[in-house]
């Protein structure tokens, strides 16, 4: 995307703190409901839609619960709720330097690309300092990633999109976890120049403060993505890269991402395969270029709201 673009929508959405929450598989709840929107919907739609396997989830059959003579609203998805769920603020940043190192940078395409930002709540940080005492601007981050820096809040994740309002398209380019890989090779390696503490409160943090997000961090990056496209940007076209097809667009020769969450992660979220990919990655000559070196190139969409 072009700068100009970029710069508009940091400085149009960044101005009110959004707080994000979580619990396991809310992301089922929020699909569904932006699929029923604002009318009421038969729950045996619900079970030929492109959402049906949703319906299995255990959050899911409690809302069917709350549903009279089968109809479902999105009012009743809503209502289940964990008591305690992970608190997230999210925020953007820009990734790439236009025409320059885009290769390096690991972009499909030449150009910007925005960046949402999970990063963990005041909850979190408290426990985290004073487990912790770090000594790097990002903790548990790397260096050089979109990661917020010392003294704002601490990034768990984030995601790279490309996108254009005038094809109404969004490409996930990346989605990205540094700090629990981090936090893990610190234990088993016994790294200690991250910050001060002791083995032991680093294996406090590790196993009991950062454990329940790493059991969701995936979901729930994925979910804020999701929601901060559709009910933000507004737009309801949402890619997302496969990973053989993502590999070659984006110039990954090593050190390529883990492979589930180009295949198992997008599936979940009932993300469909389609040869096909983004408009304006399609009018690109440098991707068909790149393209001829995959064999059945792919990619992922998510099915449109009803």
């Amino acid at each position: 995307m072009e700068l100009h673009e970029l710069t508009e929508i940091i400085d149009c959405l960044s101005s009110e703190r959004k707080v994000f929450y979580y619990f396991r598989d809310r992301y089922a709840l929020m699909l569904l409901k932006d699929y029923i929107g604002n009318k009421a919907m038969p729950i045996k739609t619900l079970r030929k839609s492109p959402y049906a396997n949703l319906l299995h989830k255990a959050v899911v059959k409690k809302a069917l619960g709350l549903a009279g003579n089968g109809i479902i609203t999105a009012d009743q998805l809503e209502m289940v709720w964990e008591e305690k769920p992970l608190a997230f603020v999210t925020s953007l940043s820009q990734w790439g330097e236009g025409k320059v190192d885009w290769k390096w940078n690991q972009m499909s395409r030449k150009g910007y690309h925005l960046v949402l930002q999970l990063n963990m709540a005041t909850d979190h940080t408290e426990h985290f300092k004073r487990l912790i005492k770090p000594d790097d601007l990002h903790g548990f981050n790397m260096d050089g990633h979109p990661s917020l820096d010392e003294g704002e809040r601490e990034t768990l994740a984030w995601v790279r999109l490309d996108l254009e309002f005038e094809t109404n398209e969004v490409l996930i380019e990346e989605i990205q976890c540094d700090w629990i890989r981090e936090v893990r090779e610190a234990v088993r390696e016994g790294y200690e120049w991250y910050g001060e503490y002791t083995e032991e409160q680093l294996e406090t943090y590790a196993n009991k403060v950062l454990a329940p997000y790493a059991k969701v961090w995936e979901e729930a990056m994925l979910s804020a993505t999701i929601d901060f496209i559709r009910h933000d940007l507004g737009i309801d076209t949402i890619y997302y890269h496969s990973f053989e097809t993502g590999a070659v667009l984006k110039h990954i020769t090593y050190d390529k991402p883990p492979r589930s969450l180009y295949t198992k992660l997008p599936t979940r979220f009932a993300f469909q395969k389609t040869n096909r990919g983004p408009e304006f990655l399609m009018r690109d000559k440098s991707v068909h270029k790149r393209l001829k070196k995959v064999k059945e190139p792919q990619w992922f969409t998510l099915p449109k709201v009803a």
